[in-house]
């Protein structure tokens, strides 16, 4: 009996340990000299994924998930005059389990394809030539991640707190891919990571 207390104890400070790192990283930013700040203001209780995202404090675009669509959620980015200015449909490749093809100011394409990572998740950034221009991870909290361009500087990046909705990006200045197209990248993995979670939910209550 008192090697399983002990165990347990031992396994509770394990967990306190890393919630407790997890929570401090929160704070943690890396230096990306001048930058423009999003909050994305996740919506509680829609049927579809809701976004409404603020730049710089100002009210910026709001980007909504499509409720007939029961097994995908594409998205969609509206301006403050609900006009449809981006758009990130969903891709399926044989290697990669959640990819979009992401349309901004009427512009060729950009695709983000999932690569596969042991913890977290990662994605390739292309061009409509498909040529590789960025690419993403994030940790396996779902409370950072980054975006780096092909020669390894960090170009954008997504903070959250842990077991909150709500998340922040920022985009640098020297950020060659377009605002609205980050956005969309960023907003579809937390789609991605909120549908998988309702899976996982609805299987385990289904149990």
């Amino acid at each position: 009996m008192k090697r399983v207390t002990r165990r347990n104890f031992i396994w509770a400070v394990v967990a306190i340990v890393v919630m407790t790192g997890v929570l401090f990283s929160s704070f943690i930013k890396k230096d990306m000299g001048s930058c423009t700040k999003y909050k994305c203001d996740v919506k509680n209780f829609r049927l579809s994924t809701t976004i409404e995202i603020s730049k710089e404090g100002n009210n910026f675009a709001k980007v909504k998930g499509n409720i007939l669509k029961f097994i995908t959620d594409p998205l969609t980015m509206y301006d403050l005059n609900e006009r449809k200015i981006a758009y990130a449909g969903d891709a399926y490749h044989f290697v990669a389990q959640d990819s979009h093809s992401i349309y901004a100011n009427d512009e060729s394409p950009t695709e983000m394809v999932g690569r596969f990572k042991v913890f977290g998740e990662a994605y390739d950034i292309y061009d409509e030539n498909q040529n590789k221009i960025a690419k993403v991870t994030f940790n396996v909290f779902n409370t950072k991640g980054r975006m780096y361009d092909t020669e390894g500087n960090l170009i954008a990046d997504y903070n959250s707190f842990f077991l909150f909705k709500d998340f922040n990006v920022r985009i640098s200045e020297k950020c060659k891919l377009n605002e609205k197209t980050v956005l969309m990248i960023f907003c579809s993995y937390y789609s991605d990571q909120a549908a998988d979670a309702k899976i996982a939910t609805n299987k385990t209550s289904s149990k």
